[in-house]
């Protein structure tokens, strides 16, 4: 060790063994935690080298990188580390371990000595990884040597679908300038400047991370080595933390026993982009502000800052106590934000509601962010009006809103002069179109009738809400108001017995009024049902006769139509169907049927989808058409189509009615009548049957006239990965790209079409193999510079074979299934 103890020495030693060094594992590969601030989970880690030489032993980073640097043999450090993660992120994936993405560091004469997007392309495709699992970390010291080389550089890994970071963020004297000029995904601030936790420091941390989001970009601060700094990070909205205090650098190994220790779980890919969206929502400033999510049962805050706990008058830090306030399943609050969030869920945009507690008068504004598997992502503002100085204006809401929300399910503020209208409390009960704060009245008029009032009720109730005689009818009634009840559709689908008021708003002359409803009792509902259908008299007569014409039409219809109908009570247990059901399932006896479920008749071949249509058809009053589905029928599995739909009495659901066909028999039916489809149900391009038709006019051409012609097959092996980590719906959006790529290249000169999940086939005249291979390579580029799809990346691997008619033993009758055959012995080499 003698020999080496000087720098120069050393050097020399760095320099002469570090091929060496690789080829012997004496430089292995450490993981630094970077950790989301938010959820608290891993969200990725850093990759540094470290170096134990047997004969010298341990060198510090900046012993040998500096040394490499200077003798421009850095690449091969670089390249070695980049080997080094792609495996190890193989290897977690493939042990069924939850991967995480990794950031590796470059040197600005990486980039001169070699193509570093080769080598990272080439490591990334020998180990089968996405590129969203590799990031890619400059530092500003590697732009301002050599701009022009950096430029291309970030812009071609961005392009292929890497994201740049912007490492040391704050270190050089060009900070600014470089992010006006260049694109970055995320800004790495150290937390150096947070060494002493100084308000000047503090200053400089929350402009930095301000500024990077305005710009939309990313934050993750490294050096995080104290609780105080974790939090006044999470309170300023930085959206990563890496550093000693979620754990040093260590083998992978060792890295994920420190986290498993420490309780930190991995986030799943299928969450990254969810989560990237809540932390760039989550801002360090005065408004007040929550970001918080919801899985269709339970409210979970992810961010609240300072000025919401003020305007709600909450002193602690704590959100899972402040979310068992606020979303406490006993307050009637609770059903108000459920309906709140239902509503902007539906409509996309920002939703508000107006609400009382505990004296205080609240107005609360948000919109939906992000969705994913059932999980919606919303923010929210805030503001107690209580508190607000402007006492005219409260005043104004304390006259109109007191304590309303005790007393009516809904109110609206109608003002006619203007045609519009405003949500004050629970406008969300009901309407599940668009609410925004000041809608159109015949719009919102038009949307209740339809949505909400019981069919029978609808041309009484637009006669009661009748915008042209109802100053003159609440005149007339000497109250200032006017009131009626009408049946309600709920949210289980059954329609129950509401009151309706139009107030007259004092002072404005007819032009302003409030449309309440509110509860009857059980009891007046009951005397109303009553009086509707316990009639006496000459109307009792009339209804009697027309039940007894639509008695006759039913049994008609059941015994007579081709249309197999069914109906079943609240059980879902069938209480009759029509003879053609019968004849279908080749049942005997209705005997057989009668009181069961699909289960009990062992009928379907997956019972879950009916199942779940039924239930919200009974328990939410739902409407299903069209839901496909297979059934067995001694031993054949039919292809079926099913509509349901809610069987009432007296506004109560009772049952449901429904009908079925066979799609195959339908098809034979309708092809008979008209052409059928010959566009794919996912993309714009042919399905298979069509494109199979097609072909035979490409061997009509061939053999009348000798036009040439060849067959390219497509398929992204992909696919299942992509389907796994982020659902069916993504993977479908990701073949409907994969379709718009294709018919981007070929235009009007080919046929395509998908064949069956991501496989496509494009079928071209073409006088040459050379040329379909150039073809082939120009659809190979095109579909894998798809790196995004709805937020969420993706990472496409072309998998292609071809066959050109005038192969050698290639037939019009062969050419496809060869080319499929060839396909699928090349992937499974």
């Amino acid at each position: 060790m003698a020999n080496h103890n000087g720098k120069r020495a050393l050097g020399h030693y760095i320099v002469d063994h570090i091929e060496e060094a690789i080829a012997a594992g004496n430089i292995k590969v450490y993981y630094q935690p970077v950790v989301r601030s938010l959820t608290g989970q891993l969200a990725g880690a850093e990759s540094l080298a470290r170096w134990v030489a047997p004969d010298v032993g341990f060198l510090s980073p900046d012993e040998f990188i500096n040394v490499l640097e200077k003798t421009h043999k850095i690449h091969k450090l670089d390249c070695f580390m980049v080997e080094s993660v792609c495996r190890d992120i193989h290897d977690l994936i493939a042990s069924g371990k939850t991967a995480f993405p990794v950031s590796v560091n470059f040197s600005r004469l990486d980039f001169m000595v070699c193509d570093m997007l080769e080598v990272v392309e080439r490591a990334v495709e020998k180990y089968d990884i996405p590129r969203d699992y590799l990031h890619i970390e400059v530092t500003e010291s590697m732009i301002a040597q050599d701009e022009a080389l950096m430029t291309s550089v970030i812009e071609s890994f961005r392009n292929r679908g890497y994201e740049v970071w912007i490492d040391d963020f704050g270190s050089g004297y060009s900070s600014l300038n470089l992010l006006k000029d260049y694109h970055f995904d995320v800004l790495k601030l150290d937390m150096a400047f947070l060494a002493k936790m100084s308000e000047r420091s503090k200053i400089i941390v929350r402009s930095s991370l301000a500024m990077a989001k305005k710009l939309g970009i990313k934050t993750l601060s490294e050096g995080v080595e104290t609780q105080e700094q974790v939090e006044f990070l999470k309170a300023i909205g930085c959206g990563k933390l890496q550093g000693a205090y979620f754990g040093l650098p260590k083998p992978l190994d060792e890295m994920l026993e420190g986290i498993e220790k420490k309780g930190i779980t991995i986030e799943e890919r299928k969450w990254r982009n969810y989560y990237e969206t809540a932390s760039f929502n989550t801002r360090d400033t005065e408004t007040a502000l929550q970001v918080a999510e919801y899985d269709g049962k339970h409210f979970k805050t992810l961010f609240m800052n300072d000025a919401y706990r003020q305007q709600i008058r909450v002193a602690v830090d704590d959100l899972e106590y402040i979310d068992s306030t606020i979303y406490d399943p006993a307050s009637p609050l609770l059903d108000k934000y459920e309906q709140f969030l239902e509503k902007a869920i539906k409509s996309r945009n920002y939703e508000s509601f107006y609400y009382t507690d505990k004296g205080n008068y609240y107005y609360l504004k948000g919109k939906v962010l992000a969705e994913n598997d059932d999980h919606y992502l919303f923010k929210t503002t805030i503001s107690n009006i209580s508190l607000d100085q402007n006492i005219k204006e409260r005043d104004r809401l304390d006259y109109r809103l007191r304590e309303l929300n005790n007393l009516f399910e809904v109110v609206l503020l109608v003002n006619i002069s203007t045609n519009k209208t405003s949500p004050l409390i629970g406008a969300y009960r009901y309407m599940t179109g668009s609410a925004n704060i000041y809608q159109n009245l015949n719009e919102m008029v038009s949307l209740f009738v339809q949505e909400c009032v019981y069919p029978d009720e609808r041309a009484d109730f637009m006669a009661f809400i009748d915008i042209d005689t109802i100053k003159q009818r609440g005149q007339e009634s000497k109250k200032g108001y006017i009131v009626r009840n009408f049946r309600l559709r709920q949210k289980d689908g059954s329609y129950k017995w509401r009151t309706i008021i139009l107030l007259m708003v004092p002072g404005t002359d007819g032009n302003e009024y409030l449309f309440t409803i509110n509860t009857l009792s059980r009891e007046m509902g009951e005397a109303l049902d009553n009086l509707v259908y316990g009639q006496v008299g000459h109307e009792s007569l009339e209804l009697t006769e027309r039940v007894k014409e639509y008695a006759r039409i039913w049994e008609n219809v059941v015994n007579n139509s081709a249309t197999k109908y069914f109906w079943k009570d609240k059980e879902r247990r069938f209480r009759g169907v029509s003879q053609s059901f019968l004849e279908f399932y080749e049942i005997s006896s209705l005997d057989d049927i009668i009181g069961k479920t699909d289960e009990e008749m062992h009928w379907h071949v997956n019972d879950g989808p009916y199942q779940g249509d039924e239930l919200d058809v009974i328990g939410k009053g739902k409407f299903v058409f069209n839901a496909r589905g297979q059934c067995i029928v001694n031993g054949v599995v039919h292809n079926i189509i099913c509509n349901k739909m809610p069987l009432y009495e007296k506004g109560e659901i009772i049952g449901l009615v429904g009908n079925f066909a066979d799609i195959d028999q339908e098809l034979y039916r309708v092809q008979k009548l008209v052409n059928p489809s010959k566009l794919d149900n996912m993309t714009r391009l042919m399905n298979f049957r069509s494109y199979m038709d097609v072909m035979s006019d490409y061997a009509m051409q061939y053999n009348d006239a000798g036009r040439n012609y060849g067959v390219i097959i497509i398929h992204n092996v992909n696919h299942k990965r992509i389907t796994a980590d982020y659902g069916e719906k993504q993977a479908g959006r990701v073949v409907r790209e994969m379709g718009e790529k294709i018919i981007e290249c070929i235009g009007q000169s080919a046929a395509a079409s998908r064949i069956k999940e991501a496989y496509f086939s494009v079928l071209t005249y073409i006088d040459s193999r050379e040329k379909l291979e150039k073809l082939a390579a120009k659809l190979k580029k095109s579909i894998e510079s798809i790196n995004e799809v709805n937020g969420k990346s993706v990472t496409i691997k072309v998998s292609m074979s071809m066959k050109l008619r005038t192969d050698e033993g290639v037939k019009d009758e062969n050419i496809y299934y060869q080319a499929m055959d060839e396909l699928d012995e090349k992937e499974s080499r």
